[in-house]
């Protein structure tokens, strides 16, 4: 039930993580698009619905979250959920950040697109908000990249008011990452045929280590990533959070050299998917 992090990863500080991500901010270096402009924001979230929801965002996602809430996005990265969530009409949206270069993201693409949201730069271990300022928290592959995750755990349930609900997601150590053996005849068979473009992965299959290519799946810089397996995730939050649901999601289709049909690549994320979504309940105070 550990987080088995990478040799890589042990002893990582949150400035390792901050330089990191302020250096390359998420969909930097893949995109065709020029950061910051209103078509390299459509770009990203066309691959973001496409791609990373296979063209529909489970209803996990926003499932009884009042359009009254109040909603922390938790790790907005360049402003995807923030909007998401602002576009809908919820009364209070706020996003955070451990980076500048992603808060300016998030609010150039509010501003862009004609909503309204609070962007603060903010640690997922120590966030700048009072006790109970939230009603509902989005945190979508971010505590994976910390390094205390637990910590961050402990601090989102902090800022949730009595009875508010989460919803994150991490790596998912899937079936064939947890077969070290099979993953690398994988690689060794199709490891030439796979790519995603740019942040340095050309050669994040190399290794034929779980650990090493969740790290680098964010670019070969990476100072940490892991994967958890669900009974992981779920020790993770245990005693913070009442777990209610837990899905996969998430197959990274645009790394083949083919198209993928629909409805294969929804069924391809549900059986194989490299996220696991946690959707829980803050327990009350004792």
């Amino acid at each position: 039930m550990t987080d088995r992090p990478s040799a890589k990863t042990t002893g990582a500080t949150i400035d390792d993580v901050r330089r990191f991500w302020s250096a390359s901010p998420l969909f930097v270096g893949e995109a065709s698009e020029t950061p910051g402009t209103r078509e390299w924001f459509i770009e990203h979230e066309r691959v973001y619905r496409e791609d990373g929801l296979a063209g529909e965002a489970p209803a996990i996602f926003t499932d009884d979250v009042s359009p009254s809430a109040r909603v922390l996005d938790a790790g907005c990265g360049p402003g995807f959920w923030v909007r998401f969530f602002a576009s809908r009409g919820f009364a209070r949206v706020t996003g955070c950040d451990l980076t500048q270069a992603a808060v300016d993201l998030t609010r150039r693409s509010l501003e862009l697109f004609g909503l309204s949201a609070d962007v603060d730069v903010g640690n997922v271990e120590n966030l700048p908000y009072p006790d109970a300022a939230f009603d509902h928290v989005n945190c979508q592959g971010v505590i994976h990249h910390t390094p205390t995750a637990r910590k961050a755990v402990e601090e989102i349930a902090r800022v949730l008011a009595p009875g508010g609900t989460v919803c994150l997601s991490v790596y998912y150590r899937n079936w064939l990452l947890r077969r070290r053996w099979l993953l690398r005849i994988v690689v060794g068979l199709a490891g030439r045929f796979v790519r995603l473009r740019g942040r340095g992965r050309d050669a994040m299959l190399a290794s034929g280590d779980a650990d090493e290519i969740v790290r680098t799946y964010d670019g070969s810089l990476n100072p940490i990533g892991r994967a958890y397996t669900e009974r992981a995730l779920r020790h993770l939050v245990s005693g913070v959070f009442a777990v209610q649901r837990v899905e996969r999601f998430y197959f990274p289709s645009r790394a083949l050299p083919i198209r993928v049909p629909a409805p294969l690549h929804r069924w391809l994320a549900r059986r194989c998917g490299l996220m696991i979504i946690l959707r829980g309940r803050k327990f009350p105070a004792a």
